[in-house]
Parts: structure tokens; sequence; C-alpha cells
């Protein structure tokens, strides 16, 4: 079937992107496969073959997407600003960055114009996974 755009989004929106701790999602591109795993929980299936780790949207403790979010809430009035930052030191930004009906801070006009953001960036991972995908690794002879 081959691998959709779908099927890359999902593991790159979801990568932890920390194989040492939570793991990661890789691409195994004999197989065709997104896989995941750790080194606590190892997945040696692709081991021997050509694979690569998928790019993360938010990698574990990187806060990419809190300092992304703090720098895109420039754009609103500063009281807006205010009351996100009030938000967020009481319930964190992470859920700042969610829907006021699901517990978060965001109107869902203020929703659509963050998803744009994170649709751009997944777009550009997606693009960065699908060239990688294309590059196939050097072999390596084993007697080198």
């Amino acid at each position: 079937m081959g691998l959709t755009d779908r099927m890359l989004i999902g593991a790159i929106a979801n990568n932890p992107a920390a194989f040492e701790g939570t793991g990661e999602y890789r691409c195994c591109r004999a197989c065709e496969m997104i896989y995941f795993t750790s080194a606590k929980q190892s997945d040696a299936t692709h081991d021997g073959h050509d694979w690569f780790a998928l790019p993360a949207l938010n990698p574990d403790n990187s806060k990419v997407l809190e300092r992304a979010f703090q720098r895109f809430i420039k754009r609103w009035t500063t009281e807006r600003q205010d009351q996100l930052e009030l938000f967020a030191s009481r319930k964190g930004w992470d859920m700042a960055m969610e829907l006021k009906y699901g517990g978060g801070a965001l109107e869902e006009s203020e929703v659509a114009e963050w998803q744009e953001i994170i649709n751009g960036r997944l777009d550009q991972l997606l693009r960065q996974a699908r060239e990688q995908l294309q590059n196939s690794a050097p072999v390596v002879p084993a007697d080198e």
C-alpha cells in the first residue's frame, strides 16, 4: 500500500523523538513501514534494514510548540496575551493552546488560527520525511 501522508503526519505529530526515554517513531524504507521503538522496548525487527527516525512536531521536553505559541500570541492584544499568560501560569502552556471547551484557553477562532500554524509546520516535516524516505542511506559492507 505504501506510506500515506496521513500515516506520516500522524507519526510526526505524535513522535516523542526520545529513543533513550519515551521512544521514537521510525520509518523502515525496506518494508515501507512506520514503527515505534525505544531503548527499553526495542523493536529489533528492522535493525538490519534501511531505516530513519521520523521528524517530530514537538519532541519530548523540547517546549518547541510552547515557544512557538508564545511567539504566535504576540499578534493578539496585550490584554488577551495577559489572559493567556495567567491561564498558562495556572494550568500550563500545553493547556493554554487548547480549545476552551476542552479545558483550554482558546476560542474557536483562535484555535483555527493556531491550527494553520501547526498544519504549516506539519507540512514542512512531512516534506522532510518524504525526502528522507526517497534518499536511502548508503549501504556499508560488513567487512569494512
